[in-house]
């Protein structure tokens, strides 16, 4: 069994390398780490994977075939994976993961928890069959970051043809500006983090759309044929038997409607998420880089969410535990999904769906006016908004050595206050925008340098390796060279001082400026004194993002701290809740 694991899993690598052959624009370090990363699984593996079929379509040429005879013979001859992929020319680096073999403990199989099973059973969306398959073209197609790939592959021109050619997809719509031009629906979900299908162009999906930015994302649109019906509409010529807004509540009695009733003078209001990916709530199953429970079922619905978990972010969750990561005990949280939505719900009712999350894995305050852009928001016809400005690290976190390429403060404060302005403009009189510091980086390598990463090594050698191939998503927090980690510090205190002279200088016309700054040292302290290990709070594995138990700590957190510091943000609670529940159970 273990040779003919060997076959499989080292296939895979070539595999990625012959295909990708074909495009010269593949960067190196990926198709390195991978053929790292896949060696370290084989020596640990103790399970079985069933991929003898595709192999044998895809590894049809004779050097192919000896490439994965070569790399047989290395791997059961126990060679080092880095000597491995050195031999075969799939690594052109001195770049180490496994500064100890074999690896020893093997890595623990991952939590099992219905999601993180990621069981082939699960749920698929019923009209995407031949759009899933589009995508995985559509995700190899981005890959390539060259201005020559890009000259050689219209990405919008290409996937926009196949599109429009997918039979079970229909762009029901006739909305200005795009109409029936599948490339601009296209553009407006790649480029603008818009949903794919938004029939009637108010920004809103329809509920049985819950990827491509769809209700996963964002409240859905229970009539998405008429604009003048979404989540947070405030202005109605409909009368009480339409729920205009979305939010669960219709009819009425003989002394109105219950949405007047219930509702009106309530002060509700909706949340907007503007931030990175720690805001969509970034998530790489463990079980793809752990040999013990190792599987990829769910990948392409996992792409088509960007690898995001919007629906269970500390910002915009709102789904069932079992539909999460795994969470550990948070104190005060029980098998449940808290964020600042849930909690802004429970106060009150009135806000139901009236969310966005529009959370971009990259995001950094230079091109937050992208995130600005894709706003759902009427200044006169809407609710005011809960705006989260939540980009709390790719200013000063790139895969670049040195710190040149990390936001300026001047720069910062062009931005950001360009960004305000902006929202300014868009958002509804008594509206408020908190703006969340950057995070403490160095927490991270703190936390988690020592222990062992699923992929078998320690986090420290898997920082060292992503920084000596140009690819870890913070050369300044994940690097163990703690001056380093120091300075990254510096600069991105720096960047919360602007966010500081900005609360205390400037103001605007419709929204309450609000500067959050968490005390993220005494966050983790605490939850450690709770008597839980820290790495609970960060992802496994990139030991990057937070994890679902990171995320549901910040909801908590974030949440209480506004309650007693801004309530007003907030809005009060809804006397009429219980009558709400009463007469609309099914509301949530």
């Amino acid at each position: 069994m273990r040779s003919q694991l060997i076959n499989l899993l080292v296939s895979i690598a070539v595999v990625f390398v012959a295909v990708s052959a074909d495009n010269l624009s593949t960067n190196p370090a990926y198709v390195c780490s991978f053929c790292l990363a896949m060696l370290g699984l084989v020596e640990e593996s103790v399970f079985q994977v069933h991929l003898q079929t595709f192999l044998q379509a895809k590894c049809t040429t004779d050097a192919c075939r000896h490439a994965v005879e070569t790399i047989i013979l290395k791997a059961e001859a126990g060679l080092v994976p880095e000597e491995i992929c050195r031999s075969t020319e799939l690594c052109t680096d001195t770049c180490s993961l496994f500064p100890t073999w074999p690896v020893n403990p093997i890595p623990p199989k991952p939590q099992d928890w219905p999601v993180e099973r990621r069981l082939a059973e699960a749920v698929k969306p019923v009209d995407y069959t031949e759009l899933r398959q589009i995508l995985t073209k559509f995700v190899d197609n981005v890959m390539p970051n060259t201005p020559e790939a890009k000259a050689q592959m219209p990405l919008m021109g290409v996937v926009a043809a196949a599109l429009a050619q997918v039979k079970g997809f229909k762009l029901d719509t006739d909305y200005e500006p795009c109409k029936h031009n599948v490339s601009c629906h296209i553009f407006n979900f790649v480029d603008g983090h818009l949903p794919l299908k938004d029939s009637d162009g108010d920004r809103f999906p329809p509920a049985n759309v819950k990827r491509f930015r769809g209700s996963d994302w964002r409240g859905s649109d229970c009539d998405d044929r008429r604009q003048d019906v979404y989540p947070g509409r405030k202005v109605t010529a409909h009368d009480s038997s339409v729920d205009h807004n979305c939010n669960g509540i219709s009819g009425g009695n003989a002394t109105g409607s219950y949405e007047d009733l219930f509702c009106k003078n309530t002060q509700q209001r909706g949340l907007i998420m503007l931030g990175d990916s720690a805001t969509a709530h970034f998530h790489i199953p463990p079980q793809w880089l752990t040999a013990n429970g190792w599987n990829f079922n769910q990948l392409l619905e996992d792409a088509e969410n960007e690898l995001d978990k919007p629906m269970c972010s500390w910002g915009t969750g709102h789904v069932k535990p079992e539909d999460c990561p795994y969470m550990y005990p948070v104190p005060g949280i029980e098998n449940e999904i808290v964020s600042i939505y849930t909690q802004l719900r429970q106060r009150n009712r009135c806000n139901n769906n009236d969310f966005q999350n529009i959370g971009v894995n990259g995001a950094r305050i230079t091109s937050s006016m992208k995130l600005v852009d894709s706003m759902g928001r009427d200044q006169t016809l809407d609710q005011p908004a809960l705006v989260w400005l939540a980009l709390i690290g790719n200013d000063v976190c790139n895969g670049h050595a040195g710190f040149d390429h990390m936001t300026k403060p001047d720069d910062f404060y062009t931005h950001a206050m360009e960004t305000l302005n902006a929202i300014d403009t868009i958002v509804p009189h008594g509206s408020h925008v908190v703006a969340l510091a950057l995070f403490d980086g160095e927490l991270l390598y703190d936390t988690m340098h020592a222990k062992q990463h699923p992929v078998g090594t320690t986090y420290e050698a898997f920082y060292d390796m992503m920084n000596c191939e140009g690819e870890n998503p913070c050369w300044g927090w994940l690097n163990s060279d703690r001056v380093v980690r120091a300075n990254t510090t510096k600069i991105s205190n720096s960047l919360n001082d602007v966010y500081q002279n900005i609360s205390d200088t400037q103001t605007f016309k419709n929204f309450e400026f609000i500067f959050y700054s968490p005390n993220w040292v005494t966050l983790f302290s605490d939850y450690q004194k709770a008597g839980y290990p820290l790495s609970n709070l960060i992802e496994p594995t990139d030991g990057f993002h937070p994890s679902q138990t990171g995320n549901a700590l910040f909801a908590q957190k974030f949440f209480e701290w506004l309650d007693v510091n801004h309530p007003e943000a907030l809005g009060p609670v809804n006397p009429h809740n219980d009558e709400i529940a009463a007469l609309f159970p099914n509301q949530f």
